[in-house]
């Protein structure tokens, strides 16, 4: 279809959506201005059983990305509050930057769409395109924005209704690994200290990619981070990383927890050998600006007991934490120490004492 067009944009819309009135206008209005820009409507909704139409507060949210590449809803930062107050004659509407885009909901340029490579014809079945494409409007030269005034409703289905042509799950990873080659530079091998295993995977020819990256002259990865997604800490940013076990022997684990607000820390068995591949529930990431967090939320203490994630909000309090390489205890200034406690299975906030096996934390990789 993109290579029989003759209109000068292209929209792209899964067939699951619902456009609402009004709904395309302000999502070409952009590009008319600058070429080089990328639009993704505001989602809402579509119960997959009823299909009645419902609400979803994407108006509310950005796309972003964890080290596994997954795409994630991220709270509007503040930095683009106050560009969109600054900037835009209607704020409260305003288009926003969004460092990611959920998918096969855009429109571009059709020269632009071409410059850029188009889409990764490697990639396979679905998972990582969105991704790639994200990467390489920013690390590219150009920009993606959110249109809250372009309303679409999407189904969004518990599972995948079509066949992956053999495994999903090695489809879907496969083509993560290949975007990663391509577009991850010196950070490639944080992501594969996450899972060791990636490393091994066969992408085939990324030639095409690369080569796109060098007749565009494309921006770094880390630039990427520091300037359109700093809410991701890159490797530098780290002061400990990997499996947070204690002296009793236990590992913080997530068990996935960090992909919601208020999900639970847990403690549980520490992965060896094979067993690391299995999944990054127990890699956690402790940053030089005070924050202990999974690969997705922060931990956040709330001043009690339970250490639950929530969304990183940057202004410390109760997810500020400091570490004492001395007596190898996390601390928050209300005088409390992480601990794994046993008897409840999970990690919370206790007094601190001297000596408690519990509260001595080792690091599987350290940066201090």
């Amino acid at each position: 279809a993109v290579v029989s067009t003759q209109s000068t944009g292209l929209l792209f819309l899964d067939a699951h959506c619902e456009p609402t009135p009004g709904w395309l206008e302000p999502l070409l209005e952009p590009i008319a201005l600058n070429r080089t820009t990328v639009t993704v409507p505001s989602l809402d909704d579509i119960n997959w059983e009823t299909l009645i139409y419902g609400g979803a507060d994407t108006v509310w949210v950005i796309g972003g990305v964890n080290w596994l590449m997954n795409m994630l809803w991220s709270a509007i930062p503040e930095r683009e509050m106050e560009r969109r107050q600054r900037e835009d004659p209607f704020p409260i509407t305003g288009n926003l930057k969004t460092a990611t885009m959920a998918g096969g909901l855009f429109a571009i340029d059709r020269q632009y769409f071409k410059e850029l490579g188009e889409y990764d014809e490697g990639l396979g079945v679905w998972g990582g395109e969105n991704m790639e494409l994200s990467f390489k409007i920013w690390m590219c030269g150009g920009s993606m924005y959110m249109v809250p005034c372009s309303k679409v409703g999407h189904i969004f289905k518990p599972s995948h209704p079509y066949s992956f042509m053999g495994n999903e799950a090695d489809e879907i990873t496969r083509n993560y690994v290949r975007v990663a080659r391509v577009w991850f530079d010196d950070e490639l091998d944080f992501f594969f200290k996450i899972r060791p295993h990636f490393q091994s995977i066969d992408v085939g020819d990324i030639s095409a990619g690369l080569a796109v990256r060098e007749r565009l002259k494309c921006k770094s990865y880390r630039w990427f981070i520091k300037n359109i997604y700093p809410e991701l800490p890159l490797e530098s940013d780290l002061v400990a990383a990997g499996q947070f076990k204690n002296d009793d022997g236990h590992c913080m684990d997530t068990r996935g927890g960090d992909l919601q607000n208020a999900g639970l820390l847990y403690l549980g068995p520490c992965h060896t050998g094979s067993g690391r591949n299995a999944n990054s529930h127990r890699f956690m990431m402790f940053t030089q600006d005070e924050r202990l967090m999974g690969l997705n939320f922060c931990c956040d203490s709330g001043y009690s007991e339970a250490l639950q994630f929530h969304g990183c909000h940057g202004q410390g309090g109760a997810q500020a934490f400091k570490y004492d390489p001395l007596t190898k205890q996390i601390r928050q200034r209300s005088g409390k120490c992480v601990t794994g406690s046993e008897e409840k299975k999970t990690v919370i906030m206790a007094e601190c004492k001297e000596g408690d096996r519990s509260q001595r934390w080792n690091f599987e990789y350290t940066y201090f």
